[in-house]
């Protein structure tokens, strides 16, 4: 982000940074200042925000006192807010937050609902602590600068209501899952989650230290605290006459819960299930003993033959013992957690089915088709950190509803080892009874110059599989899955030439059952889902790179966005519209994690328009992971000659 640009809801606030503790962090290193609503930023003030993330956006929205002001129009700098957390002898299971609630101290729950430490509160008491996060104590009573907390990995969710606006729904790791009016970015509400009350004492303290890569051991630091650090599931009727989402704590917990926000600024809880607790299953609702850190989106589908009741399908979750630096975690079968895909009533949070994925957990998003487009999912795919594939059945092969009972899970592929993870969902495309499942193996939790790729190198693979959906889940795992690295029907596609261009490849009835590429860059490993589109797939990169002694150098390693052909492998960059005999990958500028290929139908110019985000540019050259560009396959211009005769007597 440049550093002169400004976000939408960013204002003015004069020198506000210049008072704050490590303010040369904050200082806009912006030369010509943008002017906004009549009033030009400098360099204390948040306008400009740019690239400074503790600064403008809905932060400073809720600093200035959330759009409330003061006789004179000036903001207020104190607390409004809502802030709600769980209850379960309410109506709407939730209650307002409160020091006896959450059995804080009244010092400990000011500073959490975002007053400053060491400063005059309204009611005039004074807290215990004597840090500021001001270098000015004797200002008057205000809001925190550190009000809003950081968004790492939650994906927020826009809801668009019509008439009532958008609002947008994400969690963040001062510990609030928030609610923003889209339009101004003033907080609606926020909730706390009771299983979160024990963390804010030390994100309060700072102690002890975070255990970030070179901090003294001496120091005991430990790894950080997350709080609502997943992505949110929304169902939406058409009518809004029902919105319902649907929150997960990812690196924060092992609970999911169900919010019904039909009206955006009055939630009432649906439901909450999962395990409180972190390290052990006390407490753990029944049937979700097995759930892990909730990282899976609780996606929302109506399954075949349940067309009246809207399920949510996610999985298991992510298992800590994933995060040793090994190519071989020591994660046994027994206390596997996340290991498990589960079927919830949207409604009410009854657990309807659950799938064991052997000894994989389901960090992944579970991608589901609805393979003869009636509006009910046929069939659910999932990736493990093990690197298997499973295919739910919830349709017979002719895409027949079945029974609940007769739900099966299949294991239809593996990965013969050597440390090949799948963290995100496969792409899926349907041609006939077979299925397309394109995904790219990695560990983007060890991104790291230091971590298992370079002392114990992984060759990570991209994988496209052709299912065959004429055969039937079984009620365990299948002998006959496809070894994705070893079988004889699936094609090493690791070398990429302009030769492939006339391989036919892997087409529905060649008779293969897929292909891999190798990604050669040493710790090179996909890090997004996988996009289907136009004949191609697409998928993002990234690998860690040394830092080079005395230079100014990119901690965030090398990023990279690939185009290949769906059926051979073949590079689609710089080729136009062509679907081969290009490069396969190219370079995004800045380096870093991408976010995942998107594609989505946009209006442009009154025509309605195919385009992707979040990859590659096809045209070549080096990207940027937020630059759109459209997608048109290649389609020949050709005209053949169709000959047809009726026998009708007519």
């Amino acid at each position: 982000v440049s550093e002169c640009a400004a976000s939408f809801w960013t204002t003015d606030s004069g020198g506000y940074w210049e008072d704050v503790y490590g303010n040369q962090l904050t200082r806009s290193a912006c030369t010509v200042f943008p002017t906004v609503d009549g009033k030009t930023g400098s360099e204390w003030s948040d306008l400009p925000d740019g690239p400074v993330v503790e600064k403008g956006g809905a932060a400073e929205v809720l600093r200035k006192g959330n759009g409330t002001t003061t006789a004179a129009g000036a903001p207020t700098w104190q607390v409004a807010r809502k802030i709600l957390t769980y209850s379960a002898s309410t109506s709407s299971k939730l209650t307002t937050l409160t020091a006896s609630v959450a059995s804080w101290g009244d010092d400990l729950y000011k500073w959490v609902i975002g007053y400053d430490d060491a400063r005059e509160f309204p009611d005039g008491e004074i807290t215990r602590r004597t840090f500021s996060e001001f270098t000015n104590t004797s200002a008057t009573d205000r809001t925190r600068p550190s009000i809003h907390g950081d968004v790492i990995h939650s994906r927020p969710l826009p809801v668009n209501y019509g008439d009532s606006g958008v609002t947008v729904y994400y969690g963040a790791n001062d510990g609030m899952l928030r609610a923003v009016n889209a339009e101004t970015g003033k907080e609606r509400w926020a909730f706390v989650a009771p299983e979160h009350y024990d963390r804010f004492q030390r994100l309060h303290d700072n102690v002890p230290l975070v255990n970030y890569p070179n901090v003294d051991a001496s120091l005991n630091p430990r790894p950080r605290d997350y709080f609502f650090d997943g992505s949110l599931g929304l169902y939406q009727k058409a009518d809004n006459s029902k919105v319902w989402i649907f929150a997960s704590q990812r690196r924060g917990g092992r609970m999911l819960y169900g919010f019904n926000v039909t009206n955006p600024d009055s939630p009432e809880l649906l439901w909450r299930v999962g395990c409180p607790n972190m390290t052990n299953d006390t407490g753990c609702t029944s049937g979700f003993e097995k759930m892990g850190q909730t990282w899976s989106l609780p996606s929302v589908a109506f399954l075949k033959g349940e067309s009246t009741r809207p399920y949510v399908v996610v999985g298991g979750g992510y298992d800590g013992c994933e995060d040793a630096n090994s190519a071989s975690p020591t994660c046994t079968s027994s206390g596997r957690r996340g290991n498990v895909v589960y079927v919830i009533d949207a409604q009410d949070g009854t657990k309807v089915a659950s799938f064991s994925t052997g000894n994989g957990s389901v960090a992944a998003d579970v991608a589901m088709s609805d393979a003869n487009g009636d509006g009910s999912v046929d069939f659910a795919y999932a990736a493990t950190t093990s690197g298997e594939i499973y295919r739910i059945d919830f349709s017979d092969a002719s895409f027949a509803p079945t029974g609940k009972s007769d739900w099966r899970a299949r294991r239809v592929a593996f990965t013969a080892g050597a440390g090949r993870k799948f963290l995100y969902a496969p792409a899926l495309l349907r041609a006939g009874s077979k299925m397309y499942v394109a995904v790219g193996s990695g560990d983007r939790e060890h991104p790291l110059d230091s971590h298992y790729p370079y002392a114990d190198p992984v060759m990570n693979r991209f994988y496209v599989l052709l299912d065959d959906l004429s055969v039937p889940a079984s009620a365990s795992a299948s002998a006959d899955a496809v070894d994705l690295d070893n079988h004889p029907d699936m094609r090493d596609y690791s070398n990429g030439d302009a030769a492939l261009c006339s391989v036919a490849g892997v087409t529905p009835n060649s008779g293969l059952k897929g292909w891999f590429m190798n990604l050669n860059r040493r710790g090179e490993q996909t890090v997004t889902s996988a996009l289907i589109a136009a004949g191609m797939v697409t998928f993002n990169t990234n690998r860690a790179l040394p830092a080079a002694v005395n230079a100014c150098t990119n901690p965030l390693g090398e990023a990279r966005g690939y185009w290949v052909n769906l059926l051979n492998a073949s590079g689609g960059i710089g080729v136009g519209t062509a679907t081969c005999g290009g490069d396969r990958s190219s370079v995004f500028v800045g380096g870093g994690l991408m976010p995942s290929p998107t594609i989505a139908s946009v209006m442009i110019d009154g025509k309605m328009e195919t385009v992707a985000i979040g990859a590659a540019q096809r045209s070549g050259g080096s990207s940027s992971g937020i630059a759109p560009q459209q997608v048109k396959p290649a389609i020949s211009s050709k005209r053949k000659t169709v000959y047809w005769r009726s026998n009708r007597a007519d």
